[in-house]
């Protein structure tokens, strides 16, 4: 986990740690060797999506030897503003997520020798100077969907999302299509925070999925999802977290997480830039290249039953060899 997180911009070279608070515009420069990280407004302490592509930026300059900087998003009104300073003070450029897609793309076209990347957005057509990195992470969520199915007890299992969109869609039409795989009559819950911040609202999605008598809730929120956590532990139900592994937030609750190699990604594009190989484009990482996958069970292994295991084993060989197509779009995205 992160520690020592500044406000907005941290700047930090690979022989130590300085911090600046200013995020006004300088005039172009040419980019550096370094590299700098852009989070979302979930911010570095989020236990999920930017803090662990932030450690694997630290993780992937520091392979590299190369300076390495922060820019904490605080509002979305400032995405173009932080990638634009972000350019003008390195070579690389990584945006955590894909609300930055349409930001991104205007400050790449004003910086054609910078270097961008951005993770779960692409473009069509591609922009050259972007790689876009997309997680297939309903692949992830159907394994996910056959444990929650799978030691569910009043099968009912819950869904708390964060923003309802296409990305979000994405992990419930995975979720549900491995659950009711596992068992046709699973019922899923769907709720909504509307934010990947607010984990009072996520804490109020999984208790009201918990008194519908969900006892197993996947929490694909970002750090509103710590509040559904939070609701679980305190219920005694099951949650499964997402993007990394969640365990060590509440290990008697958090049974697996569904994962994206986030740092992976960070560090891949950090070395083929320092070694000149990087090139733009689109890349996708699902199970079949280890881009995603399930976390392990850790303490709670005991509670999954061997069957399920051996199902969550079988169908991730399925997905990656394409016998089995995960859908992308749920078949009831309001719940049942």
């Amino acid at each position: 986990m992160a520690s020592g997180v500044v406000t907005l911009v941290a700047s930090v070279p690979a022989s130590g740690a300085t911090a600046a608070s200013s995020s006004a515009r300088v005039a172009p420069r040419a980019p550096s060797k370094s590299v700098t990280f852009v989070s979302d407004v979930g911010g570095l302490n989020d236990h999920g999506y930017n803090e662990f592509t932030y450690l694997g930026v630290k993780a992937g300059a520091a392979k590299e030897h190369m300076a390495w900087h922060v820019i904490q998003t605080q509002d979305p009104s400032q995405y173009v503003q932080n990638i634009t300073t972000a350019a003008q003070q390195s070579g690389l450029v990584i945006c955590s997520g894909f609300a930055m897609g349409d930001a991104l793309k205007t400050v790449a076209a004003r910086f054609p020798k910078t270097h961008f990347v951005i993770l779960d957005y692409s473009y069509s057509p591609p922009l050259k100077n972007v790689q876009a990195d997309v997680f297939d992470a309903q692949q992830s969520s159907y394994l996910a969907g056959i444990v929650a199915a799978g030691v569910s007890k009043t099968h009912t299992v819950g869904f708390v999302g964060g923003v309802d969109e296409s990305v979000l869609q994405e992990f419930l039409a995975g979720y549900e299509a491995g659950a009711l795989a596992e068992n046709p009559k699973t019922h899923v819950k769907v709720e909504w925070t509307g934010s990947f911040t607010n984990e009072q609202a996520g804490k109020a999605a999984a208790q009201a999925e918990i008194a519908q008598g969900a006892d197993v809730v996947y929490t694909a929120a970002g750090g509103s999802g710590i509040g559904g956590i939070d609701a679980a532990q305190a219920a005694h139900v099951f949650a499964i977290g997402v993007d990394a592994d969640q365990n060590y937030l509440a290990p008697s609750t958090v049974i697996t997480s569904a994962v994206k190699e986030l740092g992976k990604v960070a560090e891949d594009n950090i070395a083929e830039f320092a070694h000149n190989t990087w090139k733009s484009g689109t890349t996708v990482y699902d199970l079949a290249n280890h881009g995603v996958g399930l976390a392990s069970f850790h303490g709670l292994a005991k509670d999954v039953p061997a069957q399920v295991r051996q199902k969550v084993a079988a169908a991730t060989k399925a997905i990656a060899s394409g016998s089995i197509v995960v859908p992308t779009t749920p078949k009831y995205p309001n719940g049942h």
